[in-house]
């Protein structure tokens, strides 16, 4: 055996062979750390989303009113990575909400049922997390609550008084303490609705002859309205028109029938009448002459 240094010249071969054996597994565990495309698809490989889910608030919006004292709050979270449901959490001034059990997706619209909420401004809530836990989302907003219904008073008509020509200007007002009024409806009778947005007043022409009812109502922000109060309706009654005169210069005309049978009686009788008539006139004629 030939000594070369340290080791024999038949260990150097030996040896070369294992290092290459070992590149060529390292080449091979490398290579198979890098995810190929999909079959005809081209592009780097793809790379896990890193962003927390889009939120968006569906109700109620946030700066708005409700009327409801225990509204349900919807919320909706996106992400390509997919939801995780378990981890939405809603609450309003700090009370969890009780949710709904949405069905997993990359969009999902979650419900959360409020207790008992009193009127005025509150502060909710909404978070959640995508299924490989980027997040969580967290979203804040404020809305408020009016239960008030508005009150409206009509001014005009006022005790049913009496429309000479048919005519009538409807006057009211209006007024409520929580999200303010919003608009006004006006009818008259049965008929259809009008809405005069926030003006005071609606002028009526040519109502028909009898008893007219208006109606006032009015509705708040919030979505309240006052339901025909009895502030809210006035009544007019507009008169008959008076039956028509007789006619300028009339005359009177009488037709007499006479039929085509008369007694012969009755023609003597009309006979000696004429006569009569006759000899009055005579001797009153003379007896004015001969008076000197």
């Amino acid at each position: 055996m030939r000594i070369c240094g340290r080791e024999t010249c038949s260990e150097r071969p030996a040896r070369s062979i294992l290092a290459f054996l070992a590149f060529g597994a390292l080449a091979v565990a490398v290579a198979s750390m890098t995810v190929a495309p999909a079959s005809g698809a081209s592009g780097p490989p793809a790379v896990a989303d890193a962003n927390p889910p889009a939120a968006e608030v569906l109700y109620p919006l946030p700066g708005t009113w409700t009327y409801s004292t225990n509204p349900t709050l919807r919320v909706r979270f996106a992400d390509p990575d997919g939801i995780m449901v378990s981890s939405i959490r809603m609450d309003v001034d700090g009370l969890r909400l009780t949710l709904s059990a949405p069905s997993p997706g990359t969009v999902v619209v979650a419900y959360g049922y409020a207790g008992a909420t009193l009127d005025g401004t509150h502060t909710a809530n909404a978070t959640a997390l995508d299924q490989v836990g980027n997040g969580p989302t967290v979203l804040t907003w404020s809305f408020s609550v009016d239960t008030t219904i508005p009150v409206v008073v009509i001014t005009s008509p006022s005790g049913n008084p009496v429309l000479a020509d048919g005519s009538v200007t409807l006057a009211w007002t209006g007024t409520d303490t929580g999200s303010g009024i919003d608009r006004y409806n006006v009818r008259l009778d049965g008929g259809p609705i009008f809405g005069v947005g926030t003006a005071t007043t609606f002028p009526f022409h040519n109502l028909t002859p009898g008893v007219h009812y208006f109606w006032v109502t009015a509705y708040d922000a919030a979505g309240n309205y006052n339901y025909y109060s009895d502030t809210a309706i006035a009544i007019a009654t507009v008169p008959a028109p008076p039956p028509p005169g007789p006619p300028a210069n009339a005359t009177t005309q009488v037709t007499v029938v006479v039929p085509d049978q008369i007694p012969s009686w009755a023609v003597a009788l009309v006979a000696i009448n004429a006569a009569e008539a006759a000899a009055i006139a005579w001797v009153a004629l003379r007896q004015r002459r001969e008076a000197p």
